[in-house]
């Protein structure tokens, strides 16, 4: 299998991750949280046997980074002025990657294996909030599909099929999946039976 996962994520710094989750989790809560979904995603990457590469949002120094390295995995720093040339960096190479964040947990390994695997040339995984939770591309859809899109807003997921469709690329849809962005999330991701152990122990301290 020659696609790869790339793993799109920040540094878990206090008050620069999970900052919409305040006031129900503290700064060093949300750095929990943060990590906890960082290796609990890469554990999900694992399961789908993959291979991957972290592409980090930070400072290259933090412990995180290391503890990434320590697993055996390729580490390297964001490089862009916006996400989707973070993106287009990211995926760079001549095979197919497909990118994942760490805000949502709750999906199934196989997702990632039929995005990796898919014929079309673009496999986009849409999110709740009108993102995407994934997107695999092939070299030859690397770069249209990342141009003139609305970032942080509810017409990602919209555009971006529009760009692909409009430059003629077929797109495989998988699985839709929800992030973890607000308040009322966490309390969903709780009660989710598939809420993976690191985050739920996360959780589960700060309940108590």
């Amino acid at each position: 299998m020659s696609a790869r996962i790339v793993l799109m994520t920040k540094v878990p710094v206090a008050g620069q991750v999970k900052t919409r989750l305040r006031p129900v989790l503290s700064p060093m809560g949300a750095v929990a949280l943060h990590r906890a979904m960082i290796f609990d995603t890469l554990s999900l990457v694992k399961a789908a046997g993959l291979p991957c590469t972290v592409s980090v949002a930070g400072e290259m120094d933090h412990p995180v980074v290391a503890d990434l390295r320590a697993l055996g995995l390729d580490v390297e720093a964001q490089f862009g002025a916006d996400l989707g040339e973070r993106l287009v960096h990211a995926l760079r190479g001549a095979k197919r990657a497909v990118a994942i964040g760490a805000d949502c947990v709750c999906f199934d390994p196989d997702w990632l294996r039929e995005a990796a695997e898919a014929e079309a040339p673009v496999s986009l995984g849409p999110a709740e909030d009108g993102g995407y939770w994934l997107i695999a591309v092939d070299p030859s859809a690397r770069v249209v599909v990342f141009e003139d899109i609305p970032w942080s807003t509810d017409k990602v997921h919209q555009q971006t099929l529009a760009r692909a469709v409009s430059a003629g690329l077929e797109v495989h849809q998988v699985p839709q999946c929800y992030d973890i962005d607000r308040p009322e999330d966490l309390a969903r991701l709780f009660r989710d039976p598939r809420c993976p152990a690191q985050t739920r122990a996360v959780l589960e301290s700060l309940r108590t």
